[in-house]
């Protein structure tokens, strides 16, 4: 699973004069980005891998490459683009191919299809991706984890940059889609909309209802359901829901799934229920709280949310509703095809309603310490995730949570445990020099951790004078080298923020220092011990 960008082109179909022309303006968008590359740069009288500003270079051919940013410290794959398009005339034809969509009978290639894992630096791809496809329409295709709000912020930033504004990628514009390939009938304008265009299943459902007839629309939506055995499938709530919201009445449904000839002809027992599971008829106040959970178009998806919102589909499928039909109005509508329903009808959605309410409840009552964090005023500070709180702390605009501040001390104290265990380690740690332990700890940093961090970070850390806070370094890269926590998410991410955030450091420092803490948490420890004995 990842966040991906991908671009493909035809590299016979263009000029070497043409791609030059095209890649010098793709510089500009380079040069105008903090993006990053890695390189390596002698430090400490050696030879050690560091993040640093993208720029061109020569050989093979004049190239730039770039893997992240140095503003935001997150790097994921690295985008190489070359100048010479004899690069990509001579590649092997992608697996992933582009060419139906390019009409031509030959293979693409490609140039791009790297993950971003939605960091920052993903809009700005996206924007230099999108600049070859709008100079070569025909001959280059944007794809990937991708969306029409992400290109609308993509485009506008790089036009600030470029004497001549870029299109949107075909593949997020259903128009400029329509325009091209003129379909010849509803039922392939449908086709192609589904095939080609990049948008969630909500989104395209909206396409197809703008762009179609209502009785397309209406069939397209019943063999959809047919391919459900049970209408409170997962898949089939999701289309409930997006259907509700788009059409904001419950009649059409109920006779196309119930009743009509060709429909799954669901029994009103299970349709009631899938339409429990859309929250239809609960009152919004119920549920806004898990606004927080909703999809953020127009925004990069990291992996984490994607995952989360897998969970959250399978736990909340109606999550996504924004239409409230009150319960005596969808039963009404039901009962007009089912009459005999009309008393189980209420008793059955009552039923439901009431508990998917208490397991709304029960879900608030859980997350809401979080929920508390996030509603917090901006003036207090924010609070972020472990990796972004632990490289973005200042003790101002970004503060750290008390379950993050704790697991600081939690490190202290497994550092100053770890050296008195092992009084031949620390004994050893304090013998050394401080610019030999700065060595010590850019090897081991890059060979053992295969760890890189930001030119900055060295930099500063060549500056410290502090033998505590090299020694907090050392130690922990020590101790989770002895333990093999290295490879752990959690850790790396602490990790790379005590390196590229100085005030994360310091604070370990000053808890190692602090016998009330060190003594706060050993009690904690050994109360822990006690518990699990009785």
């Amino acid at each position: 699973m990842g966040t991906y960008i991908r671009l493909s082109v035809l590299p016979e179909e263009i000029s070497q004069e043409d791609w030059k022309s095209v890649y010098k303006e793709t510089v500009i968008l380079m040069q105008a980005y903090d993006f990053a590359e890695l390189k390596e740069k002698n430090l400490f009288d050696t030879q050690i891998p560091v993040y640093v500003k993208s720029k061109e270079h020569e050989e093979p051919s004049r190239y730039w490459e770039t893997c992240g940013d140095l503003g935001s410290k997150k790097f994921a794959e690295t985008f190489i683009l070359y100048s010479d398009i004899k690069m990509y005339r001579d590649a092997a034809p992608s697996t992933y191919n582009e060419t139906d969509i390019l009409m031509n009978s030959e293979s693409s290639v490609v140039v791009f299809d790297s993950k971003t894992q939605g960091y920052p630096y993903h809009l700005n791809i996206l924007a230099i991706a999108m600049l070859i496809e709008s100079r070569f329409p025909k001959f280059a295709s944007v794809s990937g984890d991708i969306d029409y709000l992400q290109c609308i912020k993509a485009k506008e930033w790089a036009d600030t940059h470029l004497s001549t504004p870029i299109k949107l990628p075909l593949r997020v514009d259903p128009q400029q889609l329509l325009k091209r390939f003129f379909p010849k009938s509803e039922r392939e304008k449908i086709e192609l909309i589904e095939r080609w265009t990049i948008a969630d299943q909500e989104k395209i459902m909206e396409i197809v209802y703008k762009n179609s007839d209502k009785e397309t629309f209406h069939n397209w939506i019943k063999e959809k359901l047919v391919k459900y055995s049970s209408p409170t499938q997962i898949g089939a709530v999701k289309l409930l829901v997006y259907y509700l919201n788009l059409v904001k009445e419950p009649d059409s449904l109920f006779f196309m799934a119930c009743k009509e000839e060709g429909g799954p002809k669901y029994n009103p027992e299970e349709m009631l229920r899938a339409i429990a599971l859309t929250w239809v008829s609960i009152p919004p106040e119920k549920y806004d709280f898990l606004k927080s959970f909703r999809k953020i178009e127009g925004h990069p998806t990291i992996v984490e949310r994607k995952f989360g919102m897998m969970v959250m589909d399978i736990k909340f499928p109606g999550r996504e509703i924004r239409t409230y039909i009150p319960l005596t109005e969808v039963v009404e509508k039901l009962t007009s095809y089912f009459p005999d329903w009309e008393k189980k009808a209420r008793l059955l959605l009552q039923q439901e309603n009431s508990r998917i309410e208490e397991e709304l409840l029960e879900f608030y009552k859980s997350i809401a310490p979080m929920l508390a964090l996030n509603n917090k005023k901006e003036s207090e500070g924010s609070y972020l995730d472990n990796e972004d709180a632990f490289l973005y702390f200042d003790n101002h605009s970004v503060l750290l949570t008390e379950k993050q501040d704790f697991h600081l001390k939690t490190v202290a104290f497994s550092i100053e445990k770890f050296l008195r265990k092992n009084p031949e380690i620390k004994e050893g740690l304090y013998s050394y020099e401080i610019e030999s332990m700065k060595l010590i700890l850019g090897e081991m940093l890059t060979e053992k951790f295969q760890m890189y961090l930001t030119e900055d970070a060295w930099l500063r850390l060549e500056g410290v004078l502090e033998e505590e806070f090299i020694i907090t370094l050392l130690a922990k890269l020590i101790l989770d080298d002895f333990y093999n926590f290295k490879r752990k998410t959690d850790n790396y991410k602490l990790l790379r923020g005590m390196f590229e955030n100085k005030l994360i450091t310091e604070k370990i420092t000053n808890y190692r220092n602090d016998p009330e803490v060190i003594t706060y948490i050993q009690e904690m420890i050994d109360k822990e011990k006690n518990t699990n004995r009785d």
